[in-house]
């Protein structure tokens, strides 16, 4: 530990050196800028504040939302200040008067909009849910205005202190009493056999509209999804200083010095990546005090994405020798993390596997909405083990050798690969090596799945199983493959020996991590396909006989890799596809 110590306070002196001048008071103004940013969109207050002028007189409805600037002015001269254009709209009471143009249409509109969910809330807090059948709601909705005039015929606003009509009665299991009601529960059978989710009905006959909130798509959560990829600003920032001070001192050779001290490589990457990782974790411990948020739940979701973050940076600067190279490839993995980050948040609610990002938890945290440990390890669990596997992978990579090699990205991989695996033990090497890449595998099923979901068309099921095939035959193969370009393996028989250990590590550690998420991604045939959730001996049998194709043709047929890879991928998404075709 104190070996750790030492390394990472180096770094801080560094980086200290490196933000002499004014830099520190930019990183501070930057960071003060976020945290009054988060704050903003916490309460709401962006753009949109005093949006809407409102005048009120007499008995109305309490009007709580800062979009509104409501003026309590009396029947005369709110009337004037409406012709005058000082306000957009006049609320007398239940009476409503507005203008024709745009700007008082639009007031009247999101001040509907507004009071239904008051409305809405009002019920709920009033009605033990229990009663709800579930729970149905008729809205009145006023007639266009005319100029000057009120909004609707009698000049009747809906009565927001009495239950509404369709409120649930002391027998909520008692028959349909009229023409609207059979209608309704036509419309919840047909939900219950389609699957569809209808938001609003017509109640035939009249001009009323009953909404079934059980039944209405979740509002897309746009102002907390912000506030949560706040949190991820200062985490992607401080990486990249990270991968930055790696590549300084391994271009510069300090890297090489450190390297023949009496210290492990792990010892190395712990040093130097510590501090970085506190000022990201206090980064987020500011922004959580700042937004009003629970400081330990903020913590617990951002610590695996940071530590995800990390990972992908670590693996950045050891790959690469080249600044341009570096910034290219950071630039790239920035890009591709805050797309997976960031889209999936924007499902909350509507979907389990939204749940695949942690932005999803602090969308709920920040809903005040509660989730269970199921759904903090779905997100979580593989971010912790990619960060584990990362720490592997850089202890290995770390030499000399490897680092200052200058050579095609395919052929830095296949080195990393071969460093990955211990020659003297190849079966136990590609067993493992199997088992250990299966969160990466996980995360790209878990987009490929995302993605199709959200897209139409027969066509997208052969391409998310081929593309998800794609994946985890190169995940099986690609160390049996090296292993025989290196020489470490000739015959068919330890080839076919290495196929079903693959196999067998790989179906080992695809299980294990379904544990922790099976009731998420099994809800369709296709979910099913792609992580194979059925029985074990045919899932194994399966794995075993596309690998061995692919490594055979590979090794014994000398048919260059990425053909022999190809030739898995076709046999294994058939298999999916029959799979899928069967369970649907």
């Amino acid at each position: 530990m104190k070996q750790i110590l030492t390394i990472a306070w180096r770094e801080v002196t560094r980086l200290r050196g490196r933000f002499s001048g004014t830099s520190p008071w930019a990183m501070v103004i930057l960071l003060g800028a976020l945290g009054l940013s988060a704050l903003a969109f916490r309460q709401a207050s962006v753009l949109g504040s005093g949006l809407y002028r409102v005048g009120v007189s007499g008995d109305v409805p309490s009007i709580r939302d800062n979009r509104f600037a409501v003026l309590a002015v009396d029947p005369a001269r709110g009337k004037l200040l409406l012709d005058q254009r000082a306000l957009d709209v006049f609320v007398d009471g239940a009476q409503v008067t507005a203008r024709r143009d745009n700007k008082s249409l639009y007031t009247v509109g999101a001040l509907k909009r507004y009071l239904e969910k008051q409305e809405l809330a009002r019920i709920y807090a009033t009605y033990e849910i229990t009663r709800a059948f579930p729970l149905r709601v008729e809205v009145n909705y006023l007639d266009t205005p005319s100029p000057n005039a009120p909004l609707a015929p009698g000049g009747t606003l809906p009565d927001l202190t009495a239950p509404p009509s369709g409120a649930p009665d002391a027998s909520p299991n008692a028959p349909p009493t009229s023409a609207s009601d059979a209608a309704l529960q036509e419309q919840l059978k047909q939900v219950e056999e389609t699957g569809a989710l209808p938001e609003i009905r017509l109640d035939p006959g009249t001009d009323k509209e009953i909404m079934i909130p059980s039944l209405t798509t979740p509002p897309a959560p746009f102002a907390q999804v912000i506030v949560a990829f706040l949190y991820i600003l200062p985490v992607t920032f401080i990486s990249i200083f990270f991968t930055s001070s790696f590549m300084d001192e391994k271009i510069n050779r300090r890297l090489t010095i450190l390297m023949s001290a009496p210290i492990t490589p792990l010892q190395i990457i712990l040093g130097k990546m510590l501090p970085y990782a506190l000022f990201a974790l206090a980064a987020t411990a500011c922004i959580a005090l700042v937004t009003r948020a629970d400081l330990s739940l903020a913590l617990a979701i951002f610590a695996p994405t940071t530590l995800f973050i990390f990972a992908i940076y670590l693996m950045v600067p050891l790959l690469y020798r080249t600044f341009k190279d570096t910034t290219f490839i950071s630039m790239l993995a920035t890009t591709l993390t805050t797309a997976y980050l960031i889209f999936p948040a924007m499902f909350t609610g509507i979907n389990d596997l939204a749940y695949m990002s942690p932005l999803t938890l602090a969308v709920k945290m920040y809903r005040n909405e509660s989730f269970g440990l199921q759904e903090y390890l779905f997100p979580a669990a593989p971010m912790f083990l990619i960060f584990g596997l990362s720490l592997y992978a850089g202890t290995r990579m770390l030499n000399e050798e490897f680092l200052m090699g200058y050579r095609p990205l395919t052929r830095k991989l296949a080195d990393a690969i071969f460093l990955l695996m211990d020659r003297a033990h190849p079966y136990a090497s590609v067993a493992l090596l199997s088992l250990l890449v299966v969160p990466l595998v996980y995360i790209a099923q878990l987009v490929i799945l995302a993605i199709t979901t959200n897209l139409p068309g027969q066509a997208m099921l052969g391409g998310a199983l081929a593309a998800s095939a794609l994946v985890e035959e190169i995940a099986k193969s690609m160390g049996i493959a090296v292993l025989v370009e290196r020489g470490s393996v000739r015959s068919p028989r330890q080839v076919t020996a290495l196929a079903f250990l693959s196999a067998l590590g790989f179906l080992v550690g695809e299980k294990a991590l379904l544990l922790a998420s099976v009731s998420m991604v099994s809800q369709t045939a296709l979910s099913a396909a792609l992580f194979n959730t059925g029985l074990v001996f045919v899932p194994l049998a399966a794995h075993f006989v596309f690998t061995s194709v692919v490594v055979v043709l590979n090794a014994r047929f000398r048919v260059r890799y990425p053909i022999a890879v190809i030739g898995g991928v076709i046999l294994h998404a058939v298999y999916n596809l029959i799979v899928a075709g069967g369970l649907g």
